[in-house]
């Protein structure tokens, strides 16, 4: 599998994994000037922006730990640029991490973190 292919492999299961957890997904891979946001999702009434990053092996870290400073602030614009474009009706809004970890043997591990910036 490619490192593409592993990624949205990893954003297919972020997105059944939030479903489980009672967001609703509105928008996936949404492509703006500056870049890309992987998910869109409601969780009751807050408005969420879910990076979602992929991993097979722990050898360069875990997953979540490729949310760097940098790419929080970049997340912040994209944010930013999002609620500027399109307006949402929703007063409260969060930005997550969902990191995936695949194993050799086709399972995974989801770790979900709320608000990290």
């Amino acid at each position: 599998m490619s490192a593409a292919e592993l990624g949205r492999a990893g954003e297919q299961l972020a997105a059944t994994y939030l479903e489980r957890c009672g967001f609703m997904v509105l928008e996936r891979n949404v492509h703006l000037r500056t870049g890309e946001i992987d998910i869109v999702a409601l969780e009751g009434s807050t408005l969420t922006f879910i990076e979602v990053k992929t991993r097979r092996t722990l050898v360069t870290g875990v997953p979540q730990a490729a949310v760097t400073p940098t790419k929080l602030r970049r997340l912040r614009t994209l944010v930013g640029t999002y609620l500027m474009d399109s307006s949402p009706p929703h007063r409260d809004i969060r930005i997550d991490v969902v990191a995936v970890l695949a194993h050799a043997d086709g399972t995974y591990a989801i770790e979900h973190l709320r608000g990290v910036c």
